[in-house]
């Protein structure tokens, strides 16, 4: 159904994180009132790491004039709809090694995922 939708206003104070990635993997861009809180402030990190960091604002009306400037933006908004996948796939956000480091990755595979994959517990 993401495609009969324009523009995703990000709920507050917490916001979609799933969800804001799910649209913007659909090609639907993110409106997102940034919080104090980790979590009114997940959609401003995706958005920031995917490129989009001035869909994120910090105000109510900021938010109303972002998402009405941004739905008369058609240009824009034909632009994101058909180069947003491919901006999310090669963002950050879907390279964990680039992330987080890949010695982290490696650690936690050899340190900690590995142990309880061959463990009772974690035998599936």
């Amino acid at each position: 159904r993401y495609g009969e939708v324009d523009i995703a206003l990000d709920p507050f104070p917490f916001n979609g994180a799933t969800t804001t990635f799910q649209a913007l993997w659909m090609g639907v861009p993110v409106v997102s009132l940034a919080g104090e809180t980790f979590i009114s402030r997940a959609t401003g990190s995706i958005l920031h790491h995917a490129g989009l960091g001035d869909l994120t604002v910090d105000t109510p009306e900021a938010y109303v004039a972002c998402a009405r400037d941004l739905a008369g933006d058609l240009e824009r908004l034909r632009t994101l709809r058909k180069t947003l996948r491919e901006r999310m796939a090669t963002s950050p956000i879907c390279n964990a090694p680039a992330a987080i480091g890949a010695g982290c990755v490696l650690a936690w595979i050899s340190k900690i995922f590995l142990p309880w994959a061959c463990s009772p517990a974690g035998r599936w």
